[in-house]
């Protein structure tokens, strides 16, 4: 099987880290296109209460934090002579929002950490991860 397009969703955690790294080890092997996502959670910056110009400033600094982390998943591409872009999405729903970018993108694998930044680190498998495994069109590979 041929991989093409592959997508690392990344949220910062060591889990999508390994997740990018067996990323670029599959794309030097099938001289594949790595698109990296990260999902803002645009319906978890605070109450209802907080005044909407505070919202905007916290998505600011999410947004600056994420292409801070881009940018040393594009040195470790660039090492590996591997092809990346990179996403931001702003969403209430990442687990649709993940499956949508496969389906717009033609994504062929999906490779991502068993868990991730969630607040429910005890269960096995990531609520994220495990929505996309489910409802994904394309494989997905889950690494730990």
């Amino acid at each position: 099987m041929v991989f093409n397009n592959i997508l690392v969703p990344y949220d910062g955690s060591v889990s999508s880290l390994r997740a990018f790294n067996k990323a670029i080890e599959l794309s030097k092997q099938h001289n594949s296109h790595i698109k990296v996502v990260s999902c803002l959670d645009i319906g978890n910056l605070g109450g209802w209460y907080i005044d909407k110009r505070i919202n905007k400033d916290i998505m600011k600094k999410a947004k600056k934090i994420t292409e801070d982390l881009f940018s040393k998943l594009d040195s470790i591409a660039k090492k590996n002579a591997v092809s990346v872009d990179f996403k931001i999405i702003e969403s209430n729903n990442t687990v649709k929002s993940i499956i949508s970018f496969t389906k717009s993108k033609k994504i062929d694998l999906v490779i991502m950490g068993s868990s991730g930044r969630g607040s429910f680190d005890k269960i096995l498998l990531g609520s994220v991860s495990n929505g996309v495994l489910q409802k994904a069109k394309c494989s997905v590979l889950i690494t730990k």
